[in-house]
């Protein structure tokens, strides 16, 4: 049986979708923004995690490998996760817990039984299930039987995808998913290929929804001074003019929030400045000049 490759279940979120919802991370994602706030979805395949405050210098780590790409550094284990990357032994190596496994398998099965615990609070909400990742697309194999399951059971589905199908994967899902969250990550090619690794095409999918008369959520990552410029503003009134199935643009502030674990980072990863409240300000006049409809940031509705 096809197991999915997941990195997190989290329950009793309501940022992704009406009500409470419990939302589903799959791991693997085809792209490589220079913000990532997940960088341990990217990779298609489990990884090692460290976390080095946990270590007591016990050495057994070093001994394992025979030092090679780890060193004792001031009594501390020092790993390479360039090397170590899928050295997955090391968790049952060490007596502290200074290691961890980034991503779990998981059968059909399983993932149902973890949802439906809270079925009381989907009802009472009208929330549901969101499959998300890094990119949930690439996992459809797996998550087309979960959904049908879901679906039998009467639950609300969300689909969270960044605007990147290479392989079409969409107009798979259009039968069984009820709402998208649909990433605007920047307005123009040279921005997209930069700071994203590939040229996305946002639009051609809200066709492709817009067709299926399946309601859409824009998310816009707002990064100062990469991609929130007045074209940005003028696409998103663009396509909120062009498009009535999008029903909410969410628009979402960088922060430099880190995890403390390390892993093999796959990504060229960069932090950016944390916009100040005038340049919040700047954001919300940009959305009320241009009249764009029902736009929320950080709780706020911005706009009817």
């Amino acid at each position: 049986m096809t197991k999915g490759l997941i990195f997190d279940i989290q329950r009793f979120s309501v940022n992704d979708g009406p009500g409470i919802r419990t939302t589903v991370f799959f791991k693997g994602c085809g792209l490589r923004c220079a913000w990532c706030h997940n960088p341990e979805s990217i990779a298609s395949y489990q990884q090692l995690s460290v976390d080095s405050t946990r270590c007591d210098g016990c050495k057994r780590c070093f001994d394992y490998v025979k030092g090679y790409g780890i060193e004792m550094i001031n009594g501390k284990a020092v790993i390479d996760t360039n090397i170590h990357d899928r050295t997955l032994d090391l968790v049952h190596v060490c007596p502290q817990g200074c290691f961890s496994v980034v991503g779990e398998e998981k059968s059909v099965d399983e993932v149902v039984s973890v949802i439906m615990k809270d079925w009381d609070y989907y009802a009472e909400s009208g929330g549901g299930v969101t499959f998300s990742g890094g990119e949930a697309l690439n996992q459809w194999g797996f998550i087309e039987p979960l959904a049908r399951i879901l679906k039998e059971k009467g639950l609300h589905l969300t689909l969270d995808i960044s605007g990147y199908d290479p392989a079409g994967i969409l107009t798979k899902t259009l039968g069984l998913i009820d709402l998208y969250l649909l990433d605007v990550k920047a307005s123009s090619d040279d921005i997209y290929h930069k700071y994203v690794g590939q040229t996305l095409n946002p639009e051609g999918m809200l066709k492709i929804l817009a067709s299926a008369h399946k309601p859409v959520i824009l998310r816009v990552p707002l990064i100062a001074d990469v991609n929130d410029d007045s074209r940005l503003f003028d696409y998103l009134a663009q396509l909120n003019l062009a498009y009535d199935n999008i029903i909410e643009t969410n628009l979402l502030p960088y922060h430099t929030l880190r995890k403390k674990q390390q892993f093999r980072l796959l990504n060229e990863r960069e932090f950016f400045t944390v916009a100040d409240q005038d340049r919040k300000n700047f954001w919300k006049n940009e959305i009320i000049r241009r009249q764009i409809r029902h736009v929320i940031m950080e709780n706020e509705l911005l706009s009817q």
